[in-house]
């Protein structure tokens, strides 16, 4: 309820929503009590009359005590008490029990002539009030009073800071004067007596301003402070023209210890020009409300709660912190949720142009899902920051659709084709159509021929839609050692057999890093599996593909006969220059052990690189012992090779022909 400078009584809703106005006074409302079950209103005013109101019903009391009344305050249990008491007091300096009686209006005088009496708190059956001198509390059940508080020592005059009353509880009375907070406790009296109850300050202390209200805040204190600016030193003519200001009123928090936990400024209008009587401070306990009085504004508090908590994070830009708050909530908000707010923290975060924490912020704030991760994937997309959302966007629960999938690798594809390939090899293949992303890479790669990068996405995409023999070639092009274990695997022998060089060209790579000493070219991967397959890989297509690389057919070949020396023997001619040219020493064994060699051949090309020993062996073969033996002694001047040349031919002009050489070469002789 409110009370106007125009004597009105307006009654409102906790929304401030207006439900009924009384216009009975003439002057303007000092006071306004409620009774316990709210069903009745009593108001005081400087018309020096009380009005007691009805709230369902049409009946309206009135009191006229003549002077101005500054206080009243209603029986608790007014509406269930046939008595109907209430107690007023003002400028006639009087605090008034006023009652029903039997011949009408009975008025008992409880107290008076210690100055005016500007504020009544009545709780169950004690009375608190406040004049010039002091506090007071007096007992409706022993009918006496049970003490007396000074006011504050040096405080300002007692009408200009009014003393401010409230109980906490039926037995603690809270007291606000000018700068001074006192809390009175009512106790019982531990003796037996006239006086049943005494009351012990139990904690005091000052502020450095003056106080226009207070009220409990659960285990603490609520104070409306008033402040003044501060005097300037001015002449004397200068500060009697000047008035000093008022500064914005404040809502200070005190704990048990009297320190301060918090402090509010409050707007109101016209606050600079007005005084500490102007306002006022209460408290809806049932509503946990507060409420700041002032001669305009009437403004409406509560408590702080999650949803205050999390409203001011969002107000300044702490999206984080509000996230968090609104996830540890147990009972559900009424204002905000957990998926509103971690939308608007990823909003924040990407006109902060914080991409890649707002990508890792998605997975816990979309969740599962579907359509939301779908809009935020596209976002990132038409950001052109889909690097930074592509490793946490899902793969089940939920699954994208498809379309989603292949956007995001087509933009990787036109963007960074390190990051499509990381992708690809991450992502399984069921999430989108792999054909699409095929035919899209497959032509990005015509027109970039030297990107390897992108060659290793192919050999992924069609090793994954089992495509083997696209995939082989690419593994091979890419020096990748899992092209052998694809061909094997899924016997793709034939897949390759037009691929003798790529394959042989990766073994030149492996061996190239190979750190075994024993490892060597015949021994390699790609030959082995050439030699091993030679049905479904002859020899005489791969020796054509290998002709133009001649180190090559010689590593093959020699790998071949090594395996088996009648496969290829129609290389084997071919075979006798590729060992002079690289391998000059095993064409000795090779001779020896091949019988599909042109002896006539094979000798001009040994003859061609002067390979005696060959020479020698070839020469054996072909009958010309002597020719044979001339060599071994004038070329190879060992006499001992050439008895036994004589020995193993067992031709006796051969032993004439050296015995004569001996006799004309003494020296030689043994």
């Amino acid at each position: 309820a409110l009370g106007t400078h125009w004597g009105a009584i307006h009654i409102l809703d906790f929304e401030g929503n207006l439900i009924k106005s009384f216009k009975a006074h003439s002057a303007t409302v000092n006071s306004i009590s409620i009774d316990k079950s709210d069903e009745y209103i009593a108001s005081a005013s400087d018309d020096g009359k009380v009005f007691i109101y009805a709230l369902y019903t049409t009946e309206i009391q009135e009191f006229n005590y003549k002077r101005p009344i500054k206080s009243v305050s209603l029986d608790p249990y007014y509406a269930r008490k046939s008595t109907r008491q209430f107690v007023s007091g003002g400028m006639a300096e009087q605090l008034v029990m006023s009652e029903k009686g039997w011949f009408g209006q009975k008025d008992s005088v409880l107290h008076a002539n210690e100055g005016p009496i500007y504020a009544i708190q009545w709780r169950n059956q004690f009375i608190a009030w406040a004049n010039d001198t002091g506090v007071k509390i007096y007992d409706t059940v022993s009918g006496l009073r049970i003490t007396f508080i000074d006011r504050p020592e040096g405080s300002p005059r007692a009408d200009l800071y009014r003393c401010r009353l409230c109980w906490k509880n039926d037995s603690t009375l809270l007291i606000g004067w000018a700068d001074t907070v006192k809390v009175a406790v009512i106790r019982s009296s531990p003796t037996t007596g006239q006086m049943t109850h005494y009351v012990e300050i139990t904690h005091m202390f000052q502020t450095d301003y003056m106080i226009s209200g207070i009220v409990p805040f659960n285990d603490t204190l609520m104070l409306l402070s008033y402040i003044m600016e501060e005097e300037e030193e001015e002449e004397e003519e200068d500060y009697q023209q000047k008035r000093r200001l008022a500064m914005r009123p404040e809502l200070h928090i005190i704990n048990e210890e009297s320190e301060e936990i918090s402090a509010d400024v409050l707007a109101l209008h016209g606050y600079e020009y007005y005084q500490a009587n102007d306002y006022g401070l209460d408290f809806l306990v049932e509503e946990d409300m507060f409420y700041v009085m002032g001669p305009k504004d009437l403004i409406a508090a509560r408590s702080r709660d999650q949803d205050d908590h999390i409203e001011w994070l969002m107000d300044h830009s702490r999206f984080g912190e509000a996230l968090e708050a609104a996830r540890q909530i147990t009972v559900p908000s009424k204002r905000f949720s957990v998926n509103k707010i971690g939308q608007t923290y990823l909003r924040w975060l990407i006109s902060e142009k914080r991409f890649d924490q707002a990508a890792r912020e998605c997975s816990s704030i979309l969740e599962h899902d579907k359509c939301l991760w779908e809009d935020w994937v596209f976002r990132f997309i038409e950001l052109g920051e889909l690097k930074a959302i592509a490793p946490y966007v899902p793969i089940k629960d939920p699954q994208l659709s498809s379309t989603v999938y292949e956007i995001a690798l087509v933009w990787f594809l036109k963007s960074d084709h390190i990051a499509l390939r990381n992708t690809i090899q991450k992502w399984p293949k069921t999430l989108y159509n792999l054909i699409n992303v095929i035919v899209a890479v497959e032509d990005k790669a015509k027109s970039d021929t030297k990107d390897e990068v992108l060659l290793e996405c192919l050999a992924d995409l069609y090793t994954f839609n089992n495509q083997l023999d696209k995939a082989i070639e690419y593994n091979l092009r890419l020096r990748r050692p899992s092209a052998f274990q694809l061909i094997q695997e899924y016997n793709m022998f034939d897949a390759v057999k037009d691929k003798a060089l790529l394959m042989m060209e990766l073994d030149q790579d492996l061996l190239k890093k190979e750190h075994d000493a024993e490892m060597t070219p015949t021994k390699m991967p790609a030959v082995q599996l050439l030699v091993k397959n030679t049905d479904a890989i002859p020899p005489e297509k791969v020796a054509k593909q290998l002709e133009k690389h001649r180190l090559f057919l010689h590593i093959y070949l020699d790998a071949l006969f090594n395996r088996d020396r009648h496969l290829g023997y129609q290389f084997h001619d071919m075979q006798v220059e590729l060992y002079a040219e690289f391998d000059s020493s095993k064409l000795l064994d090779f001779l020896r052990a091949s019988h599909y060699i042109s002896l006539e051949k094979a000798f001009n090309k040994c003859e061609e690189k002067d390979l005696v020993p060959e020479m020698v062996y070839l020469l054996g073969r072909m009958g010309d012992n002597k020719k044979a033996l001339m060599l071994i002694i004038k070329r190879l001047d060992d006499v001992q090779r050439a008895i036994d040349f004589a020995k193993e031919q067992k031709d006796y002009e051969l032993w004439e022909d050296l015995l004569a050489y001996s006799m004309d070469k003494p020296s030689n002789s043994h």
